[in-house]
């Protein structure tokens, strides 16, 4: 009976209870809760506490950041429903815009489901999901496939409840994962060819200049005609632009590094925007500073191991797991991320 509870309460956490599995051992009528824990997790924050951050935060944002702050919260508090898109570099605010929306929201009480398109961006977010996880997006959406959560389930109920949705990274989706959670609100919610997501408030943020919807053999045409600013949805989004580069702003930093950082910020934007090396054609040849090119290496993989982590016989001494943690290496695929993991692997005690 214990396990028969625990699998139930489990089940139920996912949006669906052991009652969804007619071949299973079933629950007496009197232990079967009907409350809907997805509902109650998402209420389950100390109000006094989202209060308190959502006070701090507001003291530290710019006045470009609290118009957008403001106009978000604004049609949440009308109800009036609406898409938008808080659109920047990195280093803009965007996920403390984030942050604020959902501590100002969860101190009255109310619902914010925060999704990324990625799981490493989801962990920056308080109660961040996947949206594949959150939505049962289909592995592979196209024009017509619709989220997989059925009417008067745990999950619709939640969404149902919501008052803002919140999806970071959202240019690295396929624009068929919107679609498909548009056709899924619309019909849970109702306001089928009224309003997107059947009138909820949805974010959605990020930066075109980053990476694009993934897809295996594609050329450039299909990569933009995938990209959210293709979807139908983005006639309705409102684009809310950030400038500021808060990272300048750190009392942290020296003004050599500020200077250095102020630069960086510079050209990585160039590169972004297609406007280094003008005129162009759109091709163009980047040289990358020298400071940040490992020139000569017998062995690639050991090279840019010894300049991310310092020497390889030291690193058994390394315990602390933040110091792993704050030095990542990106890769281009998958390929290149196994043969690293194997070699930093050997490097490490057990």
């Amino acid at each position: 009976m214990f396990a028969l509870k625990e699998i139930n309460s489990i089940l139920r956490s996912n949006g669906t209870s052991l009652t969804a599995f007619k071949t299973m051992p079933q629950l007496p009528e009197e232990d079967d809760d009907d409350s809907n824990l997805l509902i109650l997790d998402e209420r389950n924050y100390n109000r006094n506490e989202q209060r308190d951050k959502f006070e701090e935060s507001l003291q530290k944002m710019t006045d470009e950041q609290k118009s957008v702050y403001s106009e978000i919260i604004e049609a949440v508090d009308n109800d009036t429903g609406g898409v938008f898109f808080v659109y920047g570099f990195g280093g803009t605010g965007k996920t403390f815009i984030y942050k604020t929306l959902s501590a100002s929201l969860r101190s009255r009480g109310s619902i914010v489901l925060n999704v990324a398109s990625s799981g490493i961006a989801s962990l920056l977010l308080a109660g961040g999901r996947t949206a594949h996880s959150r939505f049962g997006i289909p592995i592979n959406p196209d024009d017509f496939t619709v989220c997989n959560i059925e009417r008067g389930s745990n999950q619709a109920e939640l969404l149902k409840e919501a008052s803002l949705i919140i999806w970071d990274e959202a240019p690295m989706m396929s624009r068929h994962c919107f679609e498909s959670l548009d056709r899924s609100l619309s019909d849970i919610i109702g306001g089928v060819g009224k309003k997107p997501f059947g009138g909820k408030v949805v974010v959605f943020g990020g930066d075109f200049r980053q990476v694009l919807p993934v897809i295996p053999g594609a050329g450039r045409a299909e990569i933009c005609m995938a990209a959210l600013n293709a979807s139908y949805i983005w006639n309705h989004c409102k684009v809310l632009k950030l400038t500021k580069n808060m990272r300048l702003f750190s009392n942290d930093l020296s003004p050599s590094e500020a200077k250095d950082l102020k630069e960086f910020s510079e050209w990585i934007l160039v590169v972004g925007d297609g406007k280094i090396a003008l005129p162009n054609d759109g091709e163009v040849m980047i040289n990358i500073p020298d400071e940040f090119l490992i020139k000569y290496a017998d062995n690639p993989i050991e090279a840019i191991s010894r300049e991310v982590y310092g020497d390889p016989k030291l690193l058994k001494e390394k315990n602390d797991p933040v110091f792993f943690q704050e030095r990542p290496i990106l890769c281009p695929t998958n390929e290149d991320v196994c043969m690293i993991n194997n070699y930093m692997l050997d490097q490490l005690e057990g």
